[in-house]
């Protein structure tokens, strides 16, 4: 999904914007750091996961997070703390997911370590 698409899948989940915060791929796609992402991964607070919970039939998965449809995944996790306000949404605080990348064993992840430091690099400027 390129960001008008995550964007119109954002604004589908219907939520309070300060009941979620992106996560991932989806937060890279929003700072157009990355052309596109598979999915939606956000983070919700309470009262966030009630509602996507009366919106639709969420899965709890193995590892604490639920599969809201085919798209969308969520954990709770008010992101106190770590999260910071990009345009219309709170995002993952950068520094934050560049922390999760380095500390990740998975392939995808490494490949997005020179990509965050570039961006974080850029804001300095």
């Amino acid at each position: 999904m390129k960001k008008k698409e995550l964007i119109e899948l954002i604004k589908s989940l219907n939520l309070n914007p300060n009941d979620f915060t992106v996560l991932s791929s989806g937060a890279l796609v929003l700072r157009g750091i990355l052309e596109s992402a598979n999915d939606l991964d956000i983070a919700v607070t309470n009262e966030g996961l009630n509602e996507l919970n009366q919106k639709f039939d969420l899965k709890e998965k193995e590892n604490s997070w639920y599969k809201v449809n085919e798209k969308v995944e969520c954990v709770l996790d008010d992101m106190d703390g770590i999260k910071e306000k990009i345009g219309d949404y709170y995002l993952q605080e950068i520094h934050n997911y560049l922390e999760y990348l380095e500390n990740s064993s998975r392939e995808k992840d490494k490949k997005r370590i020179p990509l965050v430091k570039k961006y974080i690099n850029q804001k300095k400027i």
